[in-house]
């Protein structure tokens, strides 16, 4: 009997999977859905044509944009009537942010047989293994995977790092970087909840501080799959290029990204000197907010990246964003703390880190840095002197503690809503959300 669980673990153990067991599971099934039709779904489409799997149907909710593939209906979400106990969904759409709630609905619609498409692509066509050094341009602009959590990525970069650093490992799979509160657009529903914070918060970082911190930070952990450096808007900082650069004096990560909405003017000085292969810049898919200047500048930005030789990827057009919860104190109860700490599908793979600590999440960040809540509990100070032994016994405890204080600050999502949507809303006001419900 196939086992699925066990054919994840050898996909995320960097080592070579080989693809007959999983091909043949696949081929039991009378019907095979790829949901989603972009670069993910395509590659593991065209895979499982070669190995001549047949009825297989693509689900997208572009399905009137999108042509064909390889003369094969693509049809909406959830449409069609199928027998569910012979039906296998392969959920091939790679925002990790969405992920969770699209799967719950497809067991809420009956579907039990799933696979998740960015792990299946990471076992049976990720060129990579251990000891090989991945490439941006191979793993974000191909388009194919791009995933930022990505746990094949984590293992290989686990497997190349050679220092040996005193006690229990510290490896993770993605952490945050925020250089700056600083934002050309105003999305209603944006989760560093820029709109809110006081003219006076709205600041750049530093780049001293920043070099200091990236060098604290990856001193002290032994490997990172991905890092995410973010605002605000990312390039509205000057020393883009100083950042990449400092990263690339180190070995233990995989990619750092910096993500953009790509309609802020990038300058040649910002680009200056990235050469590491291991860099790239994430264009998100903010076109259609934006003014006709702005699509003009969008279009140069791209151009000026692309000169630079440096790997960069343009995200697709997401139609709706989850909403996330305010800001405002939604409970004191140590139990509730607790049960969002231990239901949280984002610790400790979203540690944040700004002006020399470490958050627990992107909430954290803004509590914090809007002088809302000082919480000291629920970060780690980076530049506290200590030997290196210590301070990792110390990360790690702070990691593992059962609740922390922002917790009490998290809600329930409210839904979606149209994706950058434009305007301001009061994250400290409940009344506003209890209105979306």
């Amino acid at each position: 009997m196939f086992d699925l669980k066990e054919f994840y673990r050898q996909c995320e153990s960097g080592e070579k999977v080989d693809s007959k067991n999983i091909t043949a599971y696949i081929q039991q099934f009378d019907t095979v859905i790829i949901w989603g039709a972009a670069g993910l779904g395509k590659a593991i489409g065209k895979f499982l044509e070669n190995q001549k799997v047949k009825n297989i149907i693509y689900w997208d909710r572009r399905y009137e944009e999108i042509e064909p593939i390889v003369g094969r209906k693509i049809i909406a979400p959830f449409q069609g009537e199928y027998d569910k106990a012979k039906t296998l969904v392969i959920y091939s759409i790679p925002n990790h942010v969405i992920m969770k709630s699209l799967l719950r609905n497809l067991e809420e619609e009956g579907y039990q047989q799933i696979i998740r498409g960015d792990i299946l692509y990471s076992g049976i066509l990720c060129p990579y293994c251990n000891g090989d050094m991945p490439s941006a341009e191979r793993c974000w602009m191909k388009g194919e995977c791009r995933s930022v959590i990505c746990k094949r990525l984590q293992t290989i970069t686990q497997k190349r790092e050679k220092i040996k650093k005193p006690g229990e490992r510290i490896d993770l799979t993605y952490n945050c970087f925020i250089i700056n509160s600083l934002c050309n657009l105003s999305c209603t529903h944006c989760v560093q909840f820029i709109n809110n914070y006081p003219v006076n918060k709205r600041i750049n970082i530093p780049v001293d501080i920043i070099c200091r911190d990236i060098d604290l930070w990856l001193e002290l952990i032994d490997s990172v799959g991905t890092i995410s450096v973010m605002g605000g808007e990312t390039f509205m900082h000057p020393d883009i290029a100083k950042i990449a650069n400092k990263f690339a004096e180190h070995d233990n990560f995989g990619f750092v990204s910096f993500p953009t909405n790509g309609l802020f003017p990038i300058k040649p000085q910002q680009l200056e000197g990235i050469t590491d292969p291991r860099i790239v810049i994430a264009f998100g898919a903010y076109q259609h907010v934006a003014s006709h200047e702005q699509l003009e500048i969008y279009e140069k930005n791209i151009e000026l990246v692309k000169s630079y030789g440096i790997a960069y990827t343009e995200s697709r057009h997401l139609p709706t964003w989850i909403i996330p919860s305010g800001l405002y104190k939604e409970s004191e109860s140590v139990d509730y703390m607790i049960n969002k700490k231990s239901n949280c599908p984002m610790p400790p793979r979203n540690l944040q880190i700004r002006d020399g600590k470490i958050h627990v999440c992107d909430r954290g960040v803004a509590l914090y840095a809007m002088g809302v809540a000082d919480y000291p509990e629920d970060y780690f100070d980076l530049t506290k002197e200590n030997v290196l032994e210590k301070k990792r016994e110390l990360f790690r405890e702070f990691v593992n503690r059962p609740f922390y204080y922002t917790c009490g600050h998290c809600g329930s999502a409210y839904g979606t809503a149209p994706s950058a949507l434009q305007g301001k809303i009061d994250v400290f006001d409940r009344k506003n959300y209890e209105e979306l419900q």
